[in-house]
């Protein structure tokens, strides 16, 4: 998708955070979030395997090819600070969230971005609280209410049963593609398959997704599949 000069992938997260305490809060919330909204969260760091250089390219890469990105401030980390600088000068749409608790507030170091008081933030004490935030977000994000409207008018006889197999059916489709710009349509269906759904079930699913403009599919023996 393309959005003022920039290409980037509509459900992509990017998220900067600390990472001793904070990332385990959010790698537990996220996996919730996941096998619930068709958003893809990406975290990049240092267990990636990269030297610094290469990392910092990896993630300028990241921030560029996502939809938002998201920054957590808690604890002054310098290289959260980089990040959020490289994503507000190209313009990603950014959002920060900051720890209140008094534990992070004692060991916060420098302010991590410049004028902090006058960039708006949400606050969090608790990591039920961070939750509560982060599932708001993702119901507001608007790939998520493209693919809610999506399924809503392409399954509307259906028992509430079926529905929430196809509901199941349709994220781990969009999650299929986590990561990729796009992945082979063959293998995208024997993945799922795998998963216990027919190739009915799935054909269908990407003809309705395709057609709401959710994804887009490619025809032809090397047919592909990317969000769209």
């Amino acid at each position: 998708m393309a959005k003022g000069g920039r290409e980037f992938i509509a459900n992509q997260v990017f998220v900067g955070l600390p990472w001793k305490n904070v990332r385990p809060k959010y790698e537990k919330i996220i996996r919730k979030l996941e096998s619930k909204f068709p958003l893809y969260f990406t975290i990049i760091g240092r267990n990636d395997g990269q030297d610094a250089g290469n990392l910092f390219e990896i993630i300028k890469q990241r921030v560029a090819s996502s939809s938002v990105a998201l920054f957590d401030a808690t604890g002054g980390n310098a290289n959260v600070s980089l990040e959020y600088g490289y994503a507000e000068g190209i313009e990603v749409p950014r959002v920060i969230y900051l720890s209140t608790h008094k534990a992070a507030q004692q060991k916060a170091g420098d302010p991590i971005i410049s004028d902090l008081g006058g960039k708006r933030r949400i606050q969090y004490k608790t990591e039920s609280g961070l939750s509560t935030a982060l599932q708001k977000f993702s119901k507001e994000h608007d790939y998520t209410q493209r693919f809610e409207r999506a399924l809503s008018r392409a399954f509307p006889d259906l028992t509430k049963g079926k529905k929430r197999r196809m509901r199941t059916l349709a994220i781990k489709l969009i999650h299929a593609l986590d990561g990729y710009s796009e992945a082979r349509r063959a293998e995208v269906v024997q993945k799922l398959q795998a998963q216990g759904y027919t190739a009915t079930e799935i054909e269908s699913m990407l003809r309705k997704l395709h057609s709401a403009g959710v994804i887009l599919c490619t025809v032809g023996r090397t047919s592909k599949i990317r969000v769209a």
